[in-house]
């Protein structure tokens, strides 16, 4: 009879051998039979609370299951890891000849242009039909009184279109109260660009009536409203430039308050509340790609952080780039599916993640590095520095570099390749958010489907065309003045100031519009040192300034005349001949005027 001892002993070479067959099976399977169960759960305020105790029910369940012995044999493999040498890693060289610019920009190309680039007609035509037919299906469901403002509606067009745009536009830049006091005549509010533009009934009409897609199509997409809008700015926005090696994923924000099923919540956002958009970017900031967040409910498959990245980085994968993510996305199977891809990943790493090695657990004092990999090359480190941070790479090991800076100590500031990689990739994103939110034309609005069009079409759109601009001119722009060369372009406002420049003065004699003619003469106002008072011309101070910026307009050469007229026009700097002066001021009146100076 077999002693205890002895049946121990084979039952135990029984289980090693069922584990090794195990673990030759799960060489052989697939790595697209990962699935991501470790996401983070997606609080939605507008469920119960036992919804929200039911999803995290739900989540505690599949993960207890995904770590039992019997799911973990049929979905993932026996990790190895061992200490990095480098050894496994795979070799990605990324060919940057293809990167840039896909199309010819002309040089002296305005801003307009390049927003246009965007912007396409195409684009205004979707708005203007959409626009038009939801006004026809409102006012044939509904019966209007006799001095309804809707009776009034008559269809738009594109120009009316793009007006309206370029208003939406400068009102980010010229913020009031309300919506109204554009339009008011009171003396604090009073402005020579609403009202000359676009009356305020009818832009409260075109406003109402906004749209982007025909509401008797709806198929039960939950972002119906905005999908085709959204599709053809993302292919105006991938063919116009090509990303280079680096790209990154992260998540922002469109504030929301109102009534909507998939609003999320984010407190560690400015804007706790809204529309959740998930972005692809480079590391100056263009947007290649945008995905908006409908739910858990469209979600299938992978793993909602593992599917949110290959579907973003789908067009630009098997090309040796480099996807950096922070810890709501990095994870073991992503890091799988990208190298399959010939793709590596970077980014933070939760330390809690499911099939993560032993790394997290060791005790490190601050500015030291530990790291495992494995067979595929994936390095899971953890670094030492005011706290604990975990991080996974395909590209680097656990290298310690210099970087340039130092500390208070005057001691040289080090940290691991990882981290510098990731600030690096990540810095796109936050430029991108960072210059979307300066001056931003979203307004208060109780459609959702209205602001999250003016973020990609006023936000996202105009920091592109901006780092388009930049990358073609000497010049660089920032993106207030950007938007303000934009908005003079779109509504035309240089014309307007001509006008306004032209108009009769209140305080000398009546004159009728277009007819006032300037009448120069040397003034006699001394400076502190006895010599004539000279200034600025106006008119080329503003023009130069309108397109050049403040640095090039504060280089116009003063002068020491100045119009009888206008009192406060000054004369133009010229070069001794009066046919310089009649370019700037055609109405001058040259016999008041000597002929050379």
């Amino acid at each position: 009879m077999m002693s205890s001892r002895a049946k121990k002993a084979k039952l135990n070479d029984d289980l090693i051998n069922q584990i090794l067959e195990i673990d030759n099976s799960s060489n052989s399977s697939e790595f697209s039979d990962f699935d991501d169960t470790d996401e983070d759960v997606t609080y939605n305020p507008n469920s119960s609370e036992s919804d929200v105790e039911s999803d995290v029910e739900e989540s505690i369940n599949d993960e207890k299951l995904d770590s039992s012995p019997a799911s973990f044999s049929n979905t993932t493999r026996i990790e190895v890891w061992n200490y990095v040498t480098g050894k496994n890693r795979k070799q990605f060289l990324f060919n940057n000849a293809y990167s840039g610019l896909k199309i010819d920009i002309p040089p002296d190309s305005s801003a307009l242009d390049i927003f246009k680039l965007f912007f396409t007609s195409e684009i205004i035509d979707l708005i203007v039909v959409e626009t038009n037919r939801n006004a026809e299906q409102f006012l044939s469901k509904n019966r209007l009184s006799k001095f309804s403002r809707f009776a009034k509606w008559i269809p738009t067009n594109e120009n009316e279109i793009q007006k309206f745009f370029g208003l939406i536009i400068w009102m980010g830049l010229v913020q009031m109260p309300t919506l109204e006091d554009y339009w008011c005549n009171s003396t604090r509010y009073k402005n020579y660009v609403a009202h000359k533009i676009i009356p305020r009934n009818r832009f409260e009409l075109i406003l109402r009536f906004l749209h982007f897609s025909d509401n008797e199509k709806f198929d039960g997409d939950k972002i119906y409203k905005v999908r085709n809008l959204v599709e053809k700015m993302i292919y105006n926005f991938q063919n116009v430039m090509e990303p280079d090696e680096d790209l990154a994923v992260d998540e922002t924000m469109v504030p929301f308050r109102g009534r909507l099923g998939f609003r999320q919540y984010i407190p560690g956002k400015s804007h706790k509340y809204g529309v959740k958009l998930f972005k692809l970017c480079g590391t100056n900031g263009y947007t290649y790609n945008v995905q908006i967040y409908a739910g858990k409910s469209q979600v299938d498959g992978k793993g909602l952080a593992c599917k949110v990245v290959l579907n973003l980085c789908q067009m630009y994968l098997n090309a040796n780039r480099t996807i950096t993510t922070d810890n709501s996305y990095t994870s073991l199977p992503l890091a799988y599916e990208l190298l399959k891809n010939k793709t590596h990943l970077t980014g933070t790493l939760r330390s809690n993640r499911v099939r993560v090695p032993g790394v997290t657990d060791a005790k490190l004092k601050r500015g030291e590095i530990f790291g495992k990999e494995n067979a595929e090359g994936i390095v899971v480190a953890k670094w030492k520095d005011k706290r604990d941070v975990t991080m996974l790479s395909t590209r680097h090991g656990i290298d310690m570099i210099d970087t340039g800076k130092k500390n208070k100590n005057k001691e040289n500031i080090v940290k691991p390749e990882i981290i510098i990689s990731y600030n690096n990739g990540k810095a796109g994103i936050d430029l991108s958010d960072q210059l979307s939110s300066y001056s931003t034309a979203v307004r208060k609005s109780i459609r959702w489907y209205h602001k999250v069009a003016t973020e990609i079409l006023l936000g996202t759109a105009v920091v592109n065309a901006l780092i388009v601009y930049n990358k073609m001119h000497e010049r660089k722009l920032k993106i207030t003045q950007f938007r303000e060369i934009l908005v003079d372009q779109m509504l035309e406002l240089e014309k307007q100031n001509e006008s306004i420049v032209n108009e009769p003065s209140t305080s000398g004699n009546k004159r009728s519009k277009g007819n006032t003619k300037h009448y120069f003469q040397e003034t006699t106002e001394k400076c502190n040192r006895n010599r004539k008072l000279r200034k600025r011309c106006v008119h080329c101070y503003q023009s130069i300034k309108d397109v050049e910026g403040t640095v090039k307009a504060r280089k116009v050469k003063k002068v020491s005349t100045f119009c009888i007229t206008c009192k406060s026009k000054y004369a133009p700097p010229f070069n001794g001949f009066t046919k310089l002066i009649l370019n700037c001021y055609p109405s001058i009146e040259t016999s008041v005027y000597p002929e050379p100076l």
